[in-house]
């Protein structure tokens, strides 16, 4: 029975992992089309909380960066929740 909801569980953790990777590729691809939207400025409310980490660090590690003005937060965001999904996918197989 524990296995079971510790699989239960690690499966919850991954979708909501994979959902959260799609909402930020969704949040990007409407701030190119319709910056303004309020489904935008919605996504936005929840997504930018996330980026604002990976905005800071990117500018601690790659301070030459700030000068492309091409903002690469939502591909650093996008990598880090792929490579947690991943990690506990690889938890899970290994655990269950």
């Amino acid at each position: 029975m524990l296995v079971g909801l510790l699989g239960f569980v690690f499966d919850i953790a991954i979708f909501v992992l994979s959902i959260a990777s799609w909402v930020v590729v969704l949040y990007v691809i409407m701030m190119l089309v319709a910056p303004d939207n309020k489904y935008t400025q919605l996504l936005g409310k929840y997504v930018e909380p996330l980026l604002a980490p990976v905005r800071t660090l990117l500018k601690r590690f790659f301070p030459k960066m700030q000068d492309m003005r091409v903002d690469v937060s939502p591909i650093g965001l996008w990598l880090l929740l792929n490579i947690a999904e991943w990690l506990l996918r690889l938890l899970k197989g290994l655990l269950l």
